[in-house]
């Protein structure tokens, strides 16, 4: 029994092991990847060059592997099946490249938006025929649905969304579904919201200030792709102490 218990420990700290090369390979090379490949898409959409200029400072290219990093190590430690893990990750690259690139230029670029759907129906198609089942195509469908119905909401409040923002938010709804979506966009007016105190705080602007959508909804989605507060929820991790 105790050489059980220890076969089972080690291969346990085998799998921790294995899962941070992972997280640190694949998040370093997404870091250094992100800036030029997030550069060349800006350059070919910015109307002046030196729109582009911010992704040489060395803040950001540093900024771009500590998130990679982040990112890499929530997918790989949350992700429960390896193909959902290949999909996750595969989708950390679309997504840190346009945020960058709606940072500089405030335009998201549709080869983005294309490689993350791409990735979506090669998942929806494995998950269909290994697990012989068509469920997660109606979740696909009222995924955009939603992000779909959400986005014609600002047009009622005259807040304005570009079309770029639009497009990103039906993808979202494709690759989280219903409940992910939701989530994703609650974080976003979290974000969005902290965004604009800093802002006030700082007298750079308020409320009014147009910023792009692009990084906040990435943040939206990466989080919700690793953390479900729904299934938090139902297993008492959030709120337990009070239900």
């Amino acid at each position: 029994m105790f050489t059980i218990r220890a076969t089972g420990a080690s291969m346990e700290s085998a799998s921790v092991i294995l899962k941070i090369i992972i997280s640190v390979v694949f998040g370093v090379a997404l870091g250094f990847v992100t800036i030029p490949l997030a550069k060349k898409l800006a350059l070919s959409r910015a109307e002046d060059p030196a729109e582009v200029a911010p992704l040489n400072k060395p803040l950001v290219k540093a900024s771009s592997v500590v998130l990679a990093l982040a990112g890499a190590f929530g997918v790989v430690f949350t992700a429960e099946t390896p193909e959902l893990l290949i999909r996750n990750l595969l989708f950390l690259i679309p997504v840190f490249a346009l945020s960058y690139v709606d940072a500089v230029v405030r335009k998201i670029p549709n080869s983005c938006l294309l490689s993350i759907l791409v990735v979506e129906a090669v998942y929806a198609i494995y998950y269909s025929v290994h697990y012989q089942t068509l469920d997660i195509i109606p979740k696909m469908f009222v995924g955009i649905l939603l992000g779909t119905v959400v986005c014609i909401i600002p047009g009622f409040l005259k807040i304005p969304m570009g079309a770029g923002d639009v497009k990103y938010n039906g993808v979202i709804g494709i690759c989280l579904y219903a409940v992910g979506y939701f989530q994703s966009m609650i974080l976003m007016a979290l974000f969005i919201g902290i965004f604009a105190i800093y802002l006030k705080i700082t007298k750079k602007g308020g409320l009014k200030t147009m910023a792009p959508m692009g990084p906040f909804l990435s943040a939206g989605m990466v989080i919700s792709m690793c953390v479900s507060f729904v299934s938090m929820i139902d297993k008492g991790l959030i709120f337990g102490t009070l239900l």
